[in-house]
C-alpha cells in the first residue's frame, strides 16, 4: 500500500515539472513585420519629412514568452537608406513619433502587445530629389537576449517629380496673382517701353521650360487684327512674341530655387487703334 502511494506522488511531480518546462523553457510563435506604402505620411514645411510605417505583429505564444523587439539595419551600424543622389540617415520613432535611441546599433523595444507601431523618418532640407529611397532592416523577437524569431524587411519611399513656380520678392507689387496665374498691368502703352520681373522655380528633378505667347503679341480686345509685337529676354535668350522658346535644365543636388529674370520690350505702338490690348504669355515647366 505504501509503495503505490509513493509512485502516484512521484508521477504527479514529474508531470507538473514537464508542464513548467514547456511554459518557461520553450519560446516559439509567429512574427510579421510590414511597411504599408499607403500609410506613408509626408509633411512639407521648412524641411520635408517623410514617415515610413514599421509595424511588428506577433502571435499570442510569442507575446507570452518573449520580452523584446530588436530593430537593426541589415548592412550598417545605423539606419541607412540609399537614394538618387546621396545616402539618407533616418531616425526610428515610436508610435507617438518620439525619437528612439539605439544601443550598439540595436533599437530595443519592450514586447507588450501583439502589434507594435514604429516609424522611420526621412528628412530633406527641400523637396526630396525624385527617385526611389530604399533601406533594409532586421526585426527580431527576443527572450532574455536570445533571438527567437527574426525577419528581414525592405522599406522604400518614392519621391515623385515635382515643380513649383513662385514670384521673386522684387516682383511682388508689380505683378499680381498667385499659384502660377499672374497678371501684369503695363499701364499706358508706349513704343519700346520696358518691364522687368522675375520668378523662382523649385524642382526635385531635371525639367524643360516652354515659353509661348497665345496671340503672338498684344492683341486689341475688339479689333483682333490690331497686334502690337514685343520681345522677351529670358535666361539670356531673347525671342519675339511670335516665337516659342524651349529650354532644358538639369537637376543639381543642393539647389533649392533657381531664379529666372524676364525683360519685356514693347514694339512700335504708333498708329495702333486706341483701346485695351492683352496677351497670355505661358511659361510651362515639365519635370522629367
Amino acid at each position: 500500500m505504501k509503495l503505490k502511494i509513493f509512485i502516484l506522488i512521484f508521477m504527479s511531480f514529474l508531470w507538473s515539472s514537464n508542464q513548467a518546462w514547456a511554459k518557461h523553457g520553450r519560446c516559439y510563435g509567429n512574427l510579421l513585420a510590414t511597411s504599408d506604402p499607403s500609410e506613408i505620411i509626408e509633411e512639407h514645411s521648412d524641411r520635408v519629412s517623410v514617415y515610413l510605417p514599421l509595424k511588428v505583429q506577433v502571435s499570442d505564444t510569442l507575446l507570452d514568452c518573449a520580452d523584446e523587439i530588436w530593430v537593426e539595419d541589415t548592412y550598417y551600424y545605423s539606419l541607412v537608406f540609399t537614394g538618387p543622389t546621396e545616402y539618407k540617415y533616418p531616425r526610428l520613432l515610436d508610435s507617438q513619433f518620439n525619437t528612439m535611441w539605439a544601443q550598439n546599433g540595436i533599437w530595443r523595444i519592450p514586447l507588450n502587445n501583439r502589434a507594435t507601431q514604429m516609424w522611420v523618418r526621412l528628412r530633406h532640407y527641400s523637396l526630396f530629389p525624385a527617385g526611389a529611397y530604399t533601406g533594409s532592416v532586421k526585426v527580431s523577437v527576443v527572450r532574455k537576449n536570445r533571438v527567437i524569431q527574426e525577419q528581414y524587411l525592405n522599406m522604400s519611399y518614392y519621391s515623385e517629380p515635382q515643380v513649383a513656380v513662385s514670384l521673386d520678392n522684387a516682383s511682388r507689387g508689380k505683378v499680381s496673382g498667385s499659384n502660377g496665374h499672374y497678371q501684369i498691368n503695363l499701364g499706358e502703352l508706349e513704343s519700346n517701353m520696358r518691364f522687368y520681373w522675375g520668378i523662382k522655380i523649385l524642382s526635385n528633378s531635371s525639367y524643360d521650360i516652354v515659353l509661348d505667347s497665345e496671340y503672338n503679341g498684344l492683341r486689341h480686345e475688339t479689333d483682333t487684327q490690331a497686334l502690337i509685337d514685343y520681345s522677351i529676354s529670358f535666361d539670356n535668350v531673347k525671342i519675339s512674341s511670335s516665337e516659342r522658346l524651349i529650354r532644358s535644365y538639369n537637376y543639381f543636388p543642393g539647389v533649392r530655387n533657381k531664379w529666372f529674370g524676364f525683360e519685356f520690350i514693347l514694339g512700335n505702338t504708333e498708329l495702333m487703334p486706341a483701346g485695351y490690348y492683352r496677351d497670355n504669355l505661358s511659361l510651362t515647366v515639365y519635370p522629367r
